[in-house]
C-alpha cells in the first residue's frame, strides 16, 4: 500500500517498532529492516528518522534499537540558569500518572554534547548517584535526537549594541535568540526565523516577515505560523478542486434517492459560509416523527488517496478565526460544490430516524441522496420564528414554517430523553470579538445558545449516534468519538471544591455516572456562581478524542458515538462517510480488506485528535490575544469580574462580559497579610478577616496589559498602595505559600467550551 493513503504511515511505524521490540538489546541494522518491511521500503528511512525525533527509536553505531532495550534513556533536556541541565524521561514507569516526569539525571554543561533546552536526547548514567545532596545522579548525553524549536515566531527588538533579538510569541519559550538577516525589518514587527545550532548556542535566521501587529490580519498569520497550520493549498490540490463542475451533473445522482421536492433546509450562524448539514421532518401515522439529517456527500468528490484527500488529512480540520476561516478543503468544494446552498441540487448522505414521542429512536435508515435546500435559515431567525411568531410568518416561510414548529417540538422531546439518561448539557457563554469592516476589533459580544442552536445540536447528536450504532452492529471499522470518564483524582479535587459551595458530589468516584455531575449543575442553577461551577465541572472532564474503538461518550451518556455530520470541516467525518457508503453499496468487507483500513485507523485517530487540539489551541490563543490588545488602552478603568482561581501568589479574575482573565498579584493586596487556605480555595486576611474565595464577585482596576504575554494585570478597587501593609506576624505571611515556591496555574474554569455543539 502506498504511504499516501491516510494512516498508512501508522502501519509502517507499527511494523518497525515490532521488529525493534523483537530484536531487543541486539538491535537491528537498517538493511535488515528494509527486507522485513519490503512492502514500503522507500518510506523506511524517513519513518525511522521521524521515530527517532520522537524518541521511539534510536540509531547507535549503525543499528536501530527500541529505547526500552538499551542501557540508556530517551527524554528531554531542561537547561538551568548556570548552563547545566536536568533530564526528564519520555517514558513513564507503569503506574506513574500521566504528567510531567520527575528528573532522572543531572547533566553538567560539559556533558551536554551541544544539546539545548527542549531537545530530545539519549542519556546514559555517568558514575554513581549523589546521596549527599538532592540532585539526581549524573548523566551524559550520548546523542541529540531532535530539536524542540526548528523555527520560532516572534517580534524583533534591537538592543543598545544594535543587535537584533527575537522575543518569542510563546511566553513559555525563554530562549534568547539573536537574529541575522533582519536589518531592514522595523522593531516590533513579527517574523518567522529558522533556529540554527551554532556551537552551544542558537542563532536565528530570517525566513518570513509577517508584519506590524497593528495591521489587521497579521495576528492571524502569527498564530498560524506559531502552530504550524498551513493556510495555502498546494497548486496540485487547487487544480484538482478546480476540475469539478460548479454543480452536480445529472449522471452524478444516478441511483440516488431524489429528495429535491421535500422540504429540506439549513440552519447555521449568521456568518457561516459553508453549509454541510440540512434537516427535514415528517409526522408518521400515530404521531411519531421521521427526522431527516442530510449531510454533504464530500466522499463522493474527495477520493481516498488523491491529492485532495492527502491534504485534507494533513490539515485534519478547518480552523475558524473571527475574521478568517482556514478550510480543510479548497473553497471550490467547502464553499461551493459541497455546500448545501439553497435552490441548487446537492449530493448528500442522509440518515432517516423514526422517533417516538418519548424520544426513542426505534428505526434507522441511511441512503445516498440528492436534495435541494428550500431555504438558508440562521439561528437568530429560527429563534424569532419559534419564540416570537409574527402574522406574516406563514406567507414568508411557507411550508418551512410548519416544519420548524414540528422540529421545535421534537427538539424538546430529544433533549428531555437525553437529560433523563444523564447527559450533561454545558451552556457556557463566551465572548465573540466584534470587528469593523476593516477587520479592526471594536468590541466583545457575549455568545449565548438559543433554541435554534439546541435544535440543531439534538438532531446532529441523534444522527451521530445512529450512524455509530449502525457501523458497530454491522462490524464496520471506523473512527469513533470517544469521551472517557473523569479520573478519580480529578473527581476528588472537584468534590472538595464543590463542598466549599455547599454542593455534594454523590457516588463512587471510580465509576461515577454522568448523572451525578448533571445533578450538581442542576443544584447550581440560578446561583451567582453557576457559570463558574459549570466551568469547573467542564475542566474536570477528560478530552474527547478519535479512536478505532467505540468506547462511548461520557458527557453525552451515549454508548455509541461518532462524528458524521461535518465532513467539510473534519476529517474523521469523512472517514465515517466512506465506511457508511461502502456499507450501503455492499462493499464494506471488500473495501476493508483491500484498503487495510482497520490497520490504518489507529494512526488516523491519533493524527486527527492532534490536529483538532492544535486548531482549538490556536483559536484560543488568537481570541485571548485580541482581547488583551483591545483592553490594553483602557488602563485605569474599573471592571466587574469574578474570581476564577486562587493561588498563594494572587487571584485570577475573569471580567464580566469580556470573558478574559487577568491576575491580581498578592503583593498588591496591601490592606492586610493574606493567608492561603488551599482546601477552601481562598485567601483570608490575618488582621481584618477579609476573605477572597473562588467565584466571589470583585471590582478590579486594570493597571496593565501585556500583549506579548497575552495577560492582564489588575488591582482590587480601593486597595491601598503596596508598601503600606500593616505590621503583623512574619510567620503568618510565610504560611501564604506554605514555604513552597508557587507555580502559576491556569485559573479554574478557563478553557474553551467542548460540548455537543453540532455533534
Amino acid at each position: 500500500m502506498s504511504i499516501s493513503y491516510p494512516g498508512a504511515e501508522g502501519i509502517l511505524r507499527q511494523e518497525i517498532l515490532a521488529r525493534l521490540e523483537e530484536a531487543g538489546r541486539n538491535g537491528v541494522e537498517e538493511g535488515a529492516l528494509q527486507e522485513q518491511v519490503a512492502e514500503t521500503p522507500g518510506e523506511l528511512p524517513g519513518t525511522l528518522r521521524r521515530l527517532e525525533r520522537e524518541g521511539k527509536a534510536v540509531e547507535m553505531d549503525g543499528r536501530w534499537f527500541a529505547p526500552d532495550h538499551a542501557d540508556w534513556e530517551v527524554g528531554v533536556v531542561e537547561r538551568l540558569e548556570e548552563g547545566d541541565a536536568l533530564f526528564r524521561p519520555s517514558a513513564r514507569p507503569v503506574g506513574r500518572p500521566v504528567g510531567r516526569a520527575e528528573p532522572t539525571f543531572y547533566i553538567r554543561k560539559r556533558n551536554l554534547k551541544r544539546a539545548l533546552d527542549g531537545d530530545t536526547v539519549v542519556v546514559r548514567p555517568l558514575g554513581k548517584g549523589r546521596p549527599w545532596d538532592d540532585r539526581p545522579p549524573e548523566g551524559m548525553v550520548v546523542k541529540v535526537l531532535g530539536s524542540r524549536h526548528d523555527t520560532l515566531v516572534g517580534s524583533l527588538e534591537t538592543d543598545e549594541r544594535g543587535l537584533r533579538w527575537l522575543t518569542p510569541f510563546d511566553p513559555k519559550v525563554s530562549l534568547e535568540l539573536p537574529v541575522e538577516g533582519a536589518e531592514e525589518v522595523p522593531d516590533g514587527w513579527y517574523v518567522v526565523v529558522a533556529v540554527d545550532r551554532i556551537g552551544r548556542t542558537h542563532q536565528g535566521r530570517l525566513l518570513e516577515v509577517l508584519g506590524d501587529i497593528a495591521v489587521p490580519g497579521v495576528d492571524v498569520l502569527v498564530v498560524l505560523r506559531h502552530h504550524g497550520i498551513p493556510d495555502e493549498f498546494p497548486a496540485a490540490v487547487l487544480e484538482k478542486a478546480a476540475a469539478f463542475p460548479p454543480d452536480p451533473r445529472l449522471e452524478d445522482w444516478t441511483g440516488r434517492e431524489d429528495l429535491r421536492e421535500k422540504v429540506v433546509f439549513t440552519i447555521d450562524g449568521e456568518t457561516a459560509r459553508d453549509f454541510d448539514d440540512a434537516v427535514s421532518i415528517e409526522r408518521l401515522p400515530g404521531g411519531d416523527f421521521r427526522l431527516g439529517v442530510h449531510i454533504a456527500d464530500v466522499a463522493y468528490y474527495v477520493r481516498e488517496g488523491d491529492v485532495l484527500d492527502t491534504e485534507a488529512y494533513r490539515r485534519g480540520t478547518s480552523v475558524y478565526y473571527p475574521e478568517r476561516a482556514v478550510p480543510m478543503l479548497p473553497e471550490g468544494l467547502s464553499n461551493g460544490l459541497c455546500s448545501l446552498r439553497p435552490d441548487v441540487p446537492r449530493l448528500t448522505l442522509s440518515a432517516f430516524l423514526d422517533i417516538d414521542r418519548q424520544g426513542h429512536v426505534y428505526s434507522r435508515r441511511f441512503a445516498e441522496t440528492v436534495i435541494r435546500s428550500a431555504r438558508r435559515l440562521t439561528y437568530n431567525e429560527v429563534r424569532r420564528v419559534l419564540e416570537e411568531p409574527q402574522e406574516g410568518d406563514a406567507a414568508e416561510y411557507g411550508p418551512v414554517l410548519p416544519a420548524l414548529r414540528e422540529m421545535g417540538g421534537l427538539m424538546k422531546i430529544l433533549n428531555a430523553a437525553r437529560s433523563a439518561r444523564g447527559s450533561i448539557d454545558f451552556d457556557l457563554p463566551e465572548g465573540d470579538v466584534v470587528l469593523d469592516t476593516d477587520g479592526v476589533m471594536v468590541g466583545i459580544m457575549p455568545e449565548q445558545r438559543n433554541v435554534a442552536h439546541r435544535l440543531i445540536e439534538e438532531f446532529m447528536i441523534a444522527a451521530n449516534e445512529a450512524v455509530a450504532f449502525e457501523l458497530v452492529s454491522r462490524e464496520v471499522p471506523a473512527l469513533y468519538r470517544v469521551h472517557s470518564a473523569p479520573s478519580p483524582e480529578r473527581l476528588e479535587e472537584l468534590r472538595e471544591l464543590l463542598a466549599t459551595f455547599g454542593l455534594q458530589l454523590k457516588g463512587e468516584l471510580d465509576e461515577l455516572p454522568p448523572r451525578a455531575l448533571q445533578e450538581v449543575m442542576r443544584e447550581a442553577h440560578g446561583r451567582p456562581e453557576e457559570p463558574f461551577i459549570n466551568s469547573v465541572v467542564l475542566r474536570t472532564m477528560q478530552r474527547a478524542y478519535y479512536a478505532p474503538q467505540c468506547l462511548g461518550h461520557y458527557a453525552l451518556a451515549s454508548q455509541y458515538y461518532c462524528h458524521f455530520t461535518s465532513p467539510i470541516r473534519r476529517y474523521p467525518d469523512l472517514v465515517v462517510h466512506r465506511q457508511l457508503r461502502a456499507l450501503l453499496r455492499g462493499r464494506a468487507a471488500e473495501y476493508a480488506q483491500q484498503s487495510r483500513i482497520a490497520e490504518r485507523l489507529p494512526a488516523m485517530g491519533e493524527h486527527t485528535s492532534k490536529m483538532e487540539k492544535r486548531s482549538e489551541q490556536s483559536e484560543r490563543d488568537l481570541l485571548q490575544w485580541k482581547k488583551v490588545r483591545f483592553l490594553a488602552d483602557r488602563a485605569g478603568e474599573t471592571f466587574h469580574g469574578r474570581i476564577t482561581g486562587v493561588q498563594p501568589f494572587g487571584l485570577f479574575v475573569q471580567l464580566d462580559g469580556y470573558y478574559v482573565d487577568g491576575m491580581v498579584p498578592i503583593r498588591t493586596m496591601a490592606d492586610d497579610f493574606y493567608r492561603y487556605e488551599p482546601e477552601a480555595h481562598r485567601l483570608v486576611g490575618e488582621r481584618t478577616g477579609r476573605v477572597f474565595r473562588l467565584a466571589d464577585p470583585v471590582d478590579v482596576v486594570l493597571v496593565g496589559a501585556s500583549p506579548k504575554a497575552r495577560g492582564l494585570d489588575f488591582v482590587l478597587k480601593d486597595m491601598p498602595e503596596p508598601g503600606s501593609r500593616p505590621e503583623t506576624s512574619r510567620r503568618v505571611f510565610r504560611n501564604e505559600d506554605d514555604g513552597r515556591k508557587p507555580s502559576r496555574k491556569a485559573p479554574a474554569g478557563k478553557g474553551k467550551k467542548r460540548g455537543a455543539s453540532r455533534g
